[in-house]
């Protein structure tokens, strides 16, 4: 006997196939037709009599819009984000949260160059004192402010911090004791 020409009762997975629709009927499941008209998977019949018209199954998983993206879940769920944004907001912490901000991502906000020749000393009074290595970078910071300002306002909210005050290098002390003599001191800038 050839395999072209055998049954589906010698066929082991025919009849495995036909014992799992069998189970599918007693349990009220749906099963897939066996047809020559109708072989794909997603042609199913109902186990309900043909005359009665079967219910619409419900959709499976997420609808999705003309795009092929899922569509966003509607919950009344907050994020995290938005539960901490709030508190912070109700405790006033939105000064110390922009300083911390500004300390911690100082090389993110201006660049590595620029954080490379400044530091961040404090913030006080919405103003927020640098300390530049040389006097040159002092100079192009002070030109460079409004941009520092904007990027600053758009990652910790406006009115936060509304001034820069940048300072050159702190010159080394000549005065050695406690006694000293007015005068014009070194002549040299140091930076």
């Amino acid at each position: 006997m050839s395999e072209q020409s055998s049954s589906a009762a010698d066929d082991p997975i025919a009849a495995a196939f036909e014992q799992m629709r069998a189970q599918a009927k007693r349990r009220g499941g749906y099963v897939p037709r066996l047809n020559a008209k109708a072989r794909s998977m997603d042609s199913f019949e109902s186990p309900a009599s043909s005359d009665a018209k079967a219910q619409p199954r419900p959709p499976i998983g997420r609808p999705t819009g003309k795009d092929g993206r899922a569509l966003p879940k509607a919950s009344n769920v907050k994020g995290i984000g938005q539960v901490i944004q709030r508190e912070i907001r109700r405790r006033g912490w939105q000064k110390e949260m922009a300083s911390a901000l500004v300390f911690g991502h100082w090389e993110e906000l201006v660049g590595e160059q620029v954080a490379k020749h400044t530091k961040v000393e404090m913030v006080k009074d919405k103003k927020l004192f640098l300390s530049c290595d040389s006097t040159a970078w002092a100079s192009n910071l002070r030109l460079m402010q409004r941009q520092i300002l904007q990027k600053i306002n758009a990652e910790v909210g406006p009115d936060i911090i509304t001034e820069l005050r940048i300072f050159g290098p702190k010159t080394p002390s000549w005065r050695h004791g406690p006694l000293h003599v007015k005068g014009r001191g070194p002549r040299d800038t140091y930076g």
